[in-house]
């Protein structure tokens, strides 16, 4: 399959006029021809193979645009503002297409994005989890959620479950691996469990979708969902509660529906990274972080369990300098790899 060598990203990247990247809030590349990009009202591509940050940005990319998934060379993005406005497309040939409106109109509360390519067929699919509640006498919060699926070879909508999930509220995180969707809820943001949603065989029920979910480890203040080769990996921030657990980032993986502890960041990693406002992609056996207050990228190799910062820093914009584009901006980003084999 026809690939972007090495050199031609390194003479063509700082040409490319694209936003394949938004800095997001999972990890990213591995280092054989993925990228990582990231912005904050300018695009930033970093390379891990050539170790190098380019711009890369596009006018047809609105800076309110920042929910992003991506698999393979494909891209999918979505506007803050309105999230039935879905953009596809491979970065590096900015052939960006607007899919058709998601079904379901109304006020969202949570709305999450997933995309998977398969590289077979060429084929893609989209999901789309909205979740919003109604308020019950007594502040109490009925939720309601529904997913949407689309498919490039019908280029059509469909919507497999839409149903109350009781008190259980839902997240702005989902990933898809092996043709299975996986969706945080939960009765707290910090007690949520991950539920499995099998797009060929969509849970008839929210008791069956409930059955199977699986229970996090810990209490998160946040966590993140990367499809690392097919297997699902999440990045949490524990949330301090004393005496039991201490403040920090957690690497697990999940492992016949039980997460197996990775690795841990280190406390004087997490306060370089600024820890409560960094950013995760991934791919291969690589896991990319980067915070908006510190310009290195830090990596971790989930294979060898280490640890390492890049090189070079990236060329972003100083808080102190600028800190409007900062405040305007969803610090957010994705990975993707490179191809010239795929489009939208």
């Amino acid at each position: 399959m026809p690939r972007a060598s090495d050199e031609h990203c390194s003479r063509g990247m700082p040409f490319y006029r694209t936003k394949s990247c938004i800095r997001c809030s999972p990890f990213c590349p591995s280092p054989t021809s993925s990228n990582w990009a990231s912005c904050a009202n300018g695009g930033r591509v970093y390379d891990p193979c050539l170790l190098r940050w380019y711009n890369f940005d596009s006018p047809r990319l609105k800076k309110s645009i920042w929910r992003a998934s991506s698999s393979c060379g494909l891209v999918c993005l979505m506007n803050v503002n309105d999230g039935n406005r879905l953009l596809v497309g491979n970065p590096i040939k900015r052939d960006w297409k607007l899919l058709p409106q998601v079904p379901d109109s109304s006020s969202l509360h949570y709305n999450a994005l997933a995309l998977s390519l398969d590289c077979r067929t060429r084929g893609y699919t989209v999901a789309v989890a909205k979740c919003t509640h109604t308020l019950l006498p007594g502040n109490s919060c009925h939720w309601y959620l529904s997913v949407h699926i689309y498919e490039s070879t019908t280029k059509s909508w469909a919507t497999p479950f839409a149903q109350d999930i009781g008190f259980r509220m839902g997240s702005n995180k989902a990933v898809i691996c092996s043709g299975v969707l996986y969706y945080f809820i939960g009765l707290h943001p910090w007690h949520r469990c991950l539920v499995a949603f099998d797009l060929s065989k969509p849970p008839s029920s929210t008791e069956s979708l409930i059955q199977e979910s699986i229970r996090c480890p810990y209490r998160l203040a946040c966590a993140g969902l990367i499809n690392l080769s097919n297997k699902l990996v999440m990045v949490g921030m524990i949330e301090y509660y004393w005496p039991n657990e201490a403040e920090g980032v957690v690497i697990l993986k999940l492992e016949d529906k039980t997460w197996r502890e990775v690795a841990r960041m280190s406390i004087s990693m997490y306060m370089t990274l600024h820890g409560k406002n960094f950013i995760c992609c991934g791919a291969g056996d690589f896991l990319f972080m980067h915070s908006s207050l510190c310009p290195e990228l830090l990596t971790f190799d989930m294979r060898q369990k280490v640890w390492k910062w890049s090189s070079q820093l990236c060329p972003c914009p100083r808080p102190d300098t600028e800190p409007l584009q900062f405040r305007s901006l969803c610090y957010s980003g994705f990975r993707f790899e490179p191809r010239l084999d795929v489009s939208s």
